[in-house]
């Protein structure tokens, strides 16, 4: 926890429980910068990460090499549409050519914004999580509680061990 700092929205029963998950070889794929990113990062070399907005690149930039960081843009997606969308339609978000071959150990979703019903919202890390998940991936999925959060986590996850942290109650860690 050296690079844990009070902006960081991820409680620290989470985080523990992550690098309490963490081998010299473990493969992670975070959905979202922030400022928990570096933290996230010099705990593992072996950390790529999904984001689309330019605000949080920048915030990472001198900490986390470009090769770790994928731009993605979240086109036609929101929130409020991803309710609508066939399965047809999600295959068309097509997985980034640097991790589309890759299983990862370690998921954290907690990005794009899906606060509001305009907002990207997390349909495509979901569906995109199912698909780079292995047998005993751990998938931790932050604002669990929200509306669209629940339906991915139906959809895509029905079936596994689910369990919610008590220190913050929308947070759902998910063993594929």
């Amino acid at each position: 926890m050296e690079f844990y700092n009070k902006n960081i929205q991820i409680s620290k029963e989470v985080i523990n429980d992550v690098f309490s998950n963490f081998t010299p070889n473990t493969k992670m794929l975070v959905f979202g910068l922030g400022y928990d990113s570096k933290m996230w990062y010099n705990g593992n070399k072996n950390t790529y990460f999904i984001e689309s907005n330019d605000e949080y690149i920048s915030l990472n930039i001198n900490d986390i090499p470009n090769s770790n960081i994928i731009k993605y843009e979240y086109k036609n997606i929101n929130v409020n549409n991803s309710f609508k969308m066939s399965d047809d339609d999600i295959k068309k978000y097509i997985i980034p050519k640097e991790i589309e071959s890759e299983a990862f150990d370690i998921i954290i979703i907690d990005g794009p914004e899906g606060w509001a019903d305009h907002k990207p919202g997390r349909l495509i890390p979901y569906y995109w999580a199912s698909i780079l998940s292995k047998k005993d991936t751990i998938i931790y999925a932050d604002d669990s509680s929200r509306r669209l959060e629940k339906y991915c986590i139906n959809k895509f996850f029905e079936g596994k061990e689910k369990k919610i942290f008590k220190e913050r109650n929308g947070c759902m860690k998910i063993i594929y």
